[in-house]
Formats: structure tokens, C-alpha cells, sequence
């Protein structure tokens, strides 16, 4: 009773699995896992889940098989149980993301450190704007645009020890503001 690379009915698919007949079960494995896996595959996009899913498909149908019942066509049969598994597969990841999202949320700590750090880019851009309009430039350049003193000597035709006094003169204005620090003689 070989049939491997044919379709059998559903009435022998469901007969076989609830009389555990190893010869069925190996057709529906050797025809369908290939097809199953590709499907599964293109839901999942992950080859090791896809796999995973296939093989659980299978252990189902050997440990559920007397309580099965297959109707219509048993590729289609197979083909919408990897598509439901697959489905509930991305919405139980959906979940575990929206939990970890949800749970980030509730943090209070991340949230505290988030609206501290925007207060103080705020407070840094504010003092910024009081800069002498060439040395807000040259901070901006460093600063924001990841520019090095090279790159902005030679992008605002100035010398490199130009770009490096606006810097100090930049960076102690700051440090005066935000810090609170008193000027010094140095």
C-alpha cells in the first residue's frame, strides 16, 4: 500500500490516522512536508519556525489522529492548518512585542530619563542661540553634524585653531549655563 507522490482521500487520510497506520502517516509526511514547509516559510519568515511548525503539525496529527475527522481534499485540509498555526504564531509574537512595548511604557524610570534628556537638549539649544552667530555655526557642525575640526576648518575656509577656540568658547559657555559653573580667570 504505497501511494507516496499521489493524493489519497480524505476518508483513508482520516481512517489511517485514527487506526495509527504508520503507511499513512508516512504518505502524508513524504507528499505534503515539503509543500508545508514552503507555506509555513512564507508566513513566518523564518526557516527554523517554519520547520517547527510543520513538525508540530505532524505530532498533532499522530497524537490527535483518532479524533480527527478530515473533509474535502486533504492538501487543502493540511494547507489551511500550517496557514492557522502560522497566524496564530505572528499573533502570539504580536503579543510578546506589545507586552514588551506596553511594559517599557510603564517604567518610570526610562520615561524620567527620556523627558530629562529632552529637557536638556531643549536648555542646550536655547543657550546655543545665544552664541556669537560663527561660533554657533562651528558647534553645529561639530556637535550635530558629526562634523571633526578638519572637516569644518576646511568646509568654512577657516584655520584649525580657529575651529578649535570657537569650540572651548562654545563648549565653557555651556558648561557656565547648564553647570552653573563661575568664571574664572583661566
Amino acid at each position: 500500500m504505497t501511494w507516496y507522490g499521489t493524493e489519497i482521500s480524505a476518508a483513508t487520510a482520516t481512517e489511517g490516522l485514527r487506526d495509527r497506520n504508520m503507511e499513512v502517516f508516512k504518505h502524508l509526511y513524504l507528499t505534503y512536508s515539503e509543500d508545508l514547509f514552503l507555506l509555513a516559510y512564507r508566513w513566518v519568515k523564518d526557516e527554523s519556525l517554519a520547520k517547527d511548525l510543520v513538525h508540530n503539525l505532524f505530532v498533532h496529527l499522530w497524537e490527535k489522529g483518532a479524533s480527527l475527522t478530515i473533509t474535502g481534499n486533504v492538501r487543502h485540509y493540511l494547507f489551511r492548518a500550517v496557514t492557522n498555526r502560522a497566524i496564530n504564531e505572528l499573533k502570539r509574537q504580536s503579543r510578546h512585542v506589545s507586552e514588551d512595548i506596553l511594559q517599557w511604557q510603564a517604567d518610570p524610570a526610562s520615561l524620567y530619563e527620556t523627558a530629562d534628556y529632552i529637557l536638556l537638549q531643549k536648555e542646550i539649544i536655547h543657550l546655543v542661540q545665544g552664541l556669537a552667530p560663527r561660533c554657533k555655526e562651528i558647534f553645529l557642525l561639530s556637535r550635530v553634524q558629526g562634523l571633526e575640526p578638519s572637516e569644518i576648518a576646511e568646509k568654512l575656509n577657516i584655520t584649525l585653531n580657529t575651529v578649535y577656540f570657537q569650540l572651548s568658547v562654545a563648549l565653557k559657555h555651556l558648561r557656565l549655563h547648564l553647570l552653573g559653573e563661575k568664571k574664572t580667570g583661566k
